[in-house]
């Protein structure tokens, strides 16, 4: 019995899913859903209180990935090498084109048919997060080495942030060979090593 619940969970997940990235989240119904899913529309109200508690479920890894990539910043564990190494840049990039590979379908219902939603806003927390954690970050690298230089504006910390997620929009809009993509990747951990050893006035090791 509790496979079949699950199994039922499931169809209405991918039901959902499936119209909201056709129609956005606004315009979805619950009798939608339930017509997708072949659920009688009494019966989806056993699994999900409403369409957003549905959304808010699809988008769980996706957001669980995200997330994680904030709380890796964490002073103790970091050294400078995070500004100066090629390779340990070249991971933190791959690991953000990594989720863009794995949740394309995610990533685009969260920054693209959000609206209407508990997450229409997700951009604006997911940065304004970012840049607090960013900020403690830097003050906790600051009594670790203090040559380096911090005063980094919280603005274009921001920016960072939301550039990031551009760059993610992009890559789930544009499909790009393995190629092109290790020439971003290069590219991309050159541009943001040079500009924050700039930014922080770290010597070149």
């Amino acid at each position: 019995m509790q496979k079949q619940k699950d199994t039922v969970k499931q169809d209405i997940l991918t039901a959902a899913e499936t119209i909201f990235l056709r129609k956005g989240f606004a315009a979805t119904t619950m009798r939608e859903i339930a017509k997708e899913a072949h659920v009688g529309l009494s019966n989806i109200y056993n699994y999900f209180h409403n369409k957003d508690e549905i959304y808010s479920e699809l988008l769980k890894p996706l957001l669980k990935c995200l997330y994680a990539k904030v709380y890796e910043h964490d002073p103790t564990y970091t050294t400078l090498r995070s500004f100066t190494d090629q390779e340990y840049r070249r991971k933190e990039a791959q690991d953000y084109l990594t989720i863009a590979a794995r949740h394309r379908r995610l990533l685009k219902l969260l920054l693209f048919h959000s609206q209407g939603s508990s997450l229409a806003d997700f951009r604006q927390a997911y940065t304004d997060k970012m840049t607090e954690v960013v900020s403690v970050f830097f003050k906790g690298m600051k009594e670790k080495y203090p040559q380096i230089n911090i005063e980094v504006s919280r603005f274009f910390l921001h920016l960072n942030t939301s550039w990031l997620l551009t760059l993610m929009e992009e890559l789930i809009t544009h499909r790009i060979g393995e190629e092109e993509m290790e020439q971003f990747v290069t590219e991309y951990v050159r541009f943001e090593m040079a500009g924050w050893r700039e930014l922080l006035e770290i010597e070149r090791m």
